[in-house]
């Protein structure tokens, strides 16, 4: 019923509050040492919200980590003379990695209208080390400025080469980029945030046929398709708020979702309050401090956060290693204002969130 609520309120306030982003270099191309964590939801196909148009509502509000390990990984951006293969991609401005998966993305940025991809580097267990360079003919991720209605089409191709494969194979790709909606983006725990612009990106690649070395068959021409759903609100994050990408290479699909803010996962949820007793006292507060309490079994890599309901980090409480056993952290509250917080433990990419409400 409450969410019910919330809809009606949006609805009848959205054309007064509300307007739509545009994006720009300024908001949108992140700088070298940035980074984000995402936590990845649910990948299944009903997960999608479709809804276009202005001034509309995304529900994702039943998004949940997947069971029964909530998964974690940070997106970082980095120098690319700091990265393998740095003499491939002489033009490169700046390379995003994400922790835990062997890739970087190459990119180039255009500083008069565009941002684009000039090629990555991956680690995959059939070929090796394949290298893809589009930099003769770059993949347009963004043109500037770029806001609801805006759309383009990109023909880009490159050169791939891997380890396994003694000779040099071509792909040619089509990409097209469309700012179909923009909104209010509903997240569980009661997080909604307004004037969100929806981004598609829809790509099709085909490669030449690959030649391995002589004992093994070659491999057909192999087709590489994905669409990626992307939310972006430039004045709270460069980085997408939320992703749905769906991945499909010959035949073979997969589904992910991204999501910047914490959520219900049920399987790390009941794993973690197995283990774990959880106190914050008071609560509700309306002292200038509350104090958070939890027992951990194992020494662990612990970071606790305050989010707000829009999804914010509002307060970084802690981050480092804890002992096992009992620990303890009195939490400053007064520079906070009334209402509603979340209070997110990540204890070795495993999270548990309580709620915090300030008076």
């Amino acid at each position: 019923m409450k969410r019910i609520y919330l809809v009606f309120i949006i609805i009848c306030c959205g054309t007064i509050a509300l307007a739509q982003p545009t994006l720009t270099q300024a908001n949108f191309v992140p700088s070298i040492n940035d980074s984000q964590l995402y936590y990845v939801a649910d990948s299944t196909t009903t997960v999608l919200d479709n809804t276009t148009g202005a001034n509309v509502i995304f529900d994702y509000t039943q998004i949940k980590a997947d069971a029964p390990v909530a998964i974690t990984q940070t997106q970082y951006v980095v120098n690319p003379t700091s990265t393998p293969n740095t003499l491939d991609f002489p033009s490169a401005t700046f390379t995003d990695t994400t922790g835990g998966i062997p890739v970087n993305m190459k990119y180039n940025q255009d500083f008069t209208d565009s941002l684009d991809l000039i090629g990555l580097v991956l680690d995959i267990n059939t070929f090796g080390l394949v290298v893809a360079k589009y930099d003769n003919d770059p993949e347009i991720l963004m043109k500037f400025p770029f806001q609801y209605g805006d759309s383009f089409t990109d023909n880009y191709g490159g050169v791939f080469t891997a380890a396994a494969a003694p000779l040099p194979t071509n792909g040619n790709g089509t990409v097209l980029v469309d700012a179909d909606a923009w909104g209010t983006l509903l997240l569980p725990m009661g997080v909604a945030i307004d004037s969100v612009l929806r981004i598609s990106r829809v790509e099709n690649l085909l490669t030449d046929t690959i030649f391995l070395q002589p004992v093994l068959p070659n491999i057909l021409p192999i087709p590489i398709n994905a669409t990626q759903i992307s939310y972006y609100k430039p004045s709270i994050s460069k980085f997408p708020l939320l992703s749905y990408i769906m991945g499909d290479v010959n035949g073979d699909t997969s589904y992910s979702l991204l999501s910047q803010y914490p959520m219900y996962g049920v399987g790390i949820e009941n794993k973690l309050n197995n283990k774990i007793d959880v106190s914050i006292y008071p609560n509700p507060t309306n002292n200038d401090f509350t104090s958070l309490t939890f027992n951990i079994e194992n020494d662990a890599l612990v970071y606790v956060n305050i989010f707000n309901t829009m999804g914010q980090n509002v307060k970084k409480v802690f981050n480092g290693k804890l002992h096992e056993g009992k620990n303890k952290f009195n939490i400053e509250t007064s520079n906070l204002s009334k209402g509603l917080y979340f209070v997110n433990i990540n204890i070795d990419d495993n999270n548990i969130t309580k709620k915090l409400v300030i008076e």
